[in-house]
């Protein structure tokens, strides 16, 4: 086994090219004040000894780690990969990179972030509803920007990119009057969300304007197994739904296989339902579910520009952004 070569430093780089030391080093910060002769000189230098910049020390110097922290729930939800990836992509090519940092349930079953400052992280993007405003508090008093991403956590004051919740709301209760149904459910979850309160009231307001009649809210979970019992209990007697506008395409789906293959209700002529997120499976034969499209790219560009502005700045102000959905109609409305 041949021996490993031993790792170039800055000073190799330095000898080589007939410069200074720190001449090298801020080379190789973005926008710092050096000549071109003299970048070429270094990065001639640099590849003729297969030398990389240490990310972590240039931190030290500039004051800046380019790592942007991503806090996510669980990767299960569909939408969450693909959230990740388009949020990465979108950072790297602003010259960022992304960072996925872990959440846990704390003794209270709050969702927290661990020691999220020992990422040395220069701004957090947050795509979860379930953590606790802990997180948005230390940011805040550390001067660190925070972006909350398709989500508002309740008791928040930080910036956010949110699809049009209400407008959503307020469409499929059109729908549903469009085709005549007058007994209908609005079925959530129980994370208590103000993008989730906004369309809710949508669909209440809408409707009782439509039809002088209030939708009855039904609580479950978001949880497809757990929210097969209250499901149940919604499809059970007289109060049985003509239609259920859900908060999730999960909890559609939830509702599809208990209506078809538990009461022997046909979809949509015995029960219309509606989802939200248009995840991958609404497509499948066996759902071909209406719902509603989220416009994630462009969430995850606006986020990404909007959190450089402020590292850029020094300015944490709050911004508020919606950007419109779009309603998929298949075949269960």
């Amino acid at each position: 086994m041949s021996p490993l070569k031993p790792t170039s430093t800055s000073k190799d780089v330095a000898k080589l090219a007939g410069v200074s030391q720190s001449t090298v080093s801020r080379v190789f910060v973005p926008g710092s004040s050096v000549s071109d002769k003299t970048k070429q000189k270094v990065f001639a230098a640099a590849k003729s000894l297969n030398y990389r910049p240490n990310a972590f020390a240039r931190s030290l110097t500039t004051n800046e780690s380019k790592l942007v922290g991503l806090v996510f729930p669980d990767a299960d939800y569909p939408i969450h990969m693909q959230t990740l990836q388009l949020i990465s992509t979108e950072l790297q090519q602003n010259g960022y990179a992304a960072v996925l940092i872990p959440w846990q349930v704390d003794v209270n079953d709050d969702y927290s972030v661990p020691n999220i400052f020992q990422y040395r992280v220069d701004a957090v993007i947050a795509a979860s509803a379930t953590l606790n405003t802990s997180l948005y508090e230390e940011c805040e008093e550390f001067n660190i920007p925070i972006i909350q991403y398709a989500r508002v956590v309740e008791g928040t004051k930080s910036s956010y990119v949110i699809s049009d919740n209400y407008e959503a709301g307020q469409q499929a209760a059109q729908l549903l009057h469009q085709h005549k149904a007058t007994q209908v459910v609005y079925l959530t979850g129980d994370v208590p969300t103000l993008t989730n309160d906004e369309r809710q009231s949508g669909f209440i307001n809408e409707f009782k304007a439509l039809t002088g009649c209030s939708p009855r809210i039904i609580e479950a979970t978001y949880d497809y197994a757990s929210a097969l019992d209250p499901i149940r209990d919604m499809l059970t007697g007289e109060h049985c739904p003509q239609a259920v506008f859900c908060a999730t395409d999960n909890l559609a789906m939830a509702v599809m296989d208990v209506a078809r293959l538990e009461f022997g209700l046909t979809i949509p002529q015995d029960l219309k339902v509606i989802g939200f997120d248009n995840i991958p499976q609404t497509q499948w034969l066996n759902y071909q579910l209406t719902t509603f499209r989220q416009d994630f790219q462009r969430l995850a560009r606006e986020s990404v520009k909007i959190i450089i502005e402020q590292i850029a700045s020094h300015n944490t102000d709050r911004v508020k952004m919606m950007v419109p959905v779009k309603l998929i109609q298949r075949n269960t409305a």
